[in-house]
């Protein structure tokens, strides 16, 4: 009875083992496969990498300005009250045009000063006239020649004088007016009609500037310093116009850094006859620098995947793809220059990101 009793256990033992193992056997994951398909790869497209001057495609970024030798800022050389302004900010006027007019207790003070320095010189010169009558009929005396000839002088030098402050002040009885300097387009207009100007205000009233040539100011930073150079050529964008290229020579490099940027500037003058670059406007510059021995790695920008701040690509070889690590070490516009990669290597650039989280979900 206890041997029957034994041999039911082990056959029971036996079982419930065997039972377990299927199970377990059932329950576990089959080997996991490529999940991309021979029929993928055939059509995803790539690009070499290739070497390149990393110094030949410095980008910078800038903006519009006027020309400051062809600018000019007005002010008020009097006190007054604006009674009329006669152009907006944007209006393109010529040399001499009326921009406003300023009623002013000092221009009225100076037309009264000009009017009577004229009826002294003309009192002046009766009086002399008169004299020299009866000098010659010997009926005065040379002393009283003289001293009429002393103050027609000193009359004319009042008139000259009272002139000179006339022109300069441009005014005529009350009215001063305020005229263009030069011809081109108000790019500031800080007066509105009724509002009252001082002479001692430094801010100016109007700016007027000729656009036909604009200069480009760009921020180089430290690092690409050494690779700008005076008559290195650009090309300039903007974002009214991204696809179109202005091109130009840096024509002048500030030695200096901007303490708040740690930024150098460099001046671009551009030609702009047809006035499409307009003061403010934002710009990218691209400075084809001089020719160094600086070769690295470049390839398209898209083929990056950004993963956990590194950056990754996925590499063709035959029918093979794998993931790599790379180092990016400038992106400009469409190219990013790398390292990690041999020159050669096939780089994905379509659905990129999708085949790099298929190769990493093994």
């Amino acid at each position: 009875m206890m041997k029957s009793i034994k041999l039911l256990s082990v056959a029971l033992f036996l079982a419930v083992t065997t039972f377990s193992c299927s199970t377990h056997e059932a329950q576990a994951p089959p080997a996991t496969e490529n999940a991309i398909s021979d029929s993928i790869i055939k059509h995803i497209q790539t690009a070499q990498a290739v070497t390149a001057d990393v110094a030949d495609v410095i980008k910078l970024n800038g903006k519009i300005q006027p020309n400051e030798s062809k600018q000019a800022k007005v002010y008020a050389l009097v006190s007054g009250k604006v009674r009329n302004v006669h152009v907006e900010l944007g209006d393109y006027v010529k040399q001499g045009q009326t921009l406003a007019i300023i009623q002013s207790t000092e221009v009225a003070g100076t037309s009264n000063d000009l009017s009577l320095a004229e009826s002294n010189v003309a009192m002046a010169k009766k009086s002399l006239q008169t004299t020299k009558d009866l000098y010659d009929g010997k009926l005065a005396t040379e002393q009283d020649y003289i001293n009429a000839q002393i103050e027609y002088n000193k009359a004319k030098s009042e008139l000259n004088r009272a002139k000179q402050v006339s022109s300069v002040t441009g005014g005529n009885n009350a009215a001063y007016v305020v005229k263009a300097p030069l011809s081109g387009y108000i790019i500031e207009k800080n007066i509105t009609n009724n509002s009252e100007v001082r002479a001692d205000n430094n801010a100016d009233l109007f700016a007027v500037a000729d656009l036909s040539n604009v200069w480009v100011i760009a921020n180089v930073y430290e690092a690409d310093m050494n690779n700008i150079h005076l008559g290195d050529e650009v090309k300039v964008n903007t974002l009214a116009d991204p696809e179109k290229d202005y091109t130009g020579k840096i024509d002048k490099i500030y030695n200096v850094l901007d303490p708040a940027t740690r930024t150098m500037k460099v001046r671009i003058s551009m030609n702009n006859a047809n006035g499409e670059l307009k003061p403010e406007m934002f710009a990218t510059i691209k400075v084809n620098g001089k020719p160094s021995d600086n070769k690295v790695l470049s390839i398209p920008s898209q083929a990056i995947v950004l993963d956990n701040s590194n950056n990754y690509v996925v590499v063709k070889n035959g029918n093979k793809l794998e993931t790599k690590e790379v180092e990016v070490l400038k992106r400009v516009d469409t190219k990013a220059f790398i390292t990690g990669l041999n020159a050669g290597d096939e780089v994905v650039t379509n659905s990129q990101v999708f085949l790099y989280q298929a190769l990493n979900s093994k």
